[in-house]
């Protein structure tokens, strides 16, 4: 159960921190002409934030340790932390004026929003990588 913990977090950590960060460093997000440049500040700082956390919870994944089941635990929140945050803003972007994806350039997977599609896969492989890993020893 421990590799298995192991290579779904790592799967977590793809999604919700490398994708971003080379998906979002583009005209549509980072280098949006029509956005101010406060909004392409938090764009910058979010997407390094997501590949901060994840570049941790790969150490703490990966690194040797001696209570694995421990540091399991603790890789695992980061996940449930970053994607929550995504579907509140998600659930909230109708008060805030906010969309998914840029009007002129929207992706979808069958059917689906890409961010709504892909962020729903990670949280319910966060959610599985989060129930073995309190049952880690």
């Amino acid at each position: 159960m421990t590799r298995t913990t192991q290579i779904l977090l790592t799967l977590v950590c793809i999604q919700t921190g490398f994708v971003p960060l080379l998906a979002d460093i583009n005209p549509s997000h980072l280098f949006h002409e029509g956005w101010p440049p406060h909004a392409r500040f938090h764009t910058a700082w979010a997407i390094t934030v997501g590949a901060g956390l994840a570049l941790y919870v790969l150490f703490l994944t990966w690194a040797p340790a001696a209570d694995r089941g421990q540091r399991l635990r603790y890789a695992s929140a980061p996940g449930c932390i970053f994607l929550g945050a995504f579907f509140v803003a998600f659930f909230f972007m109708d008060g805030f004026g906010g969309g998914l994806t840029d009007v002129a350039e929207p992706i979808q997977f069958f059917g689906f929003d890409g961010n709504v599609f892909g962020f729903s896969i990670a949280a319910a492989v966060q959610a599985v990588a989060t129930v073995f890993a309190w049952r880690v020893r």
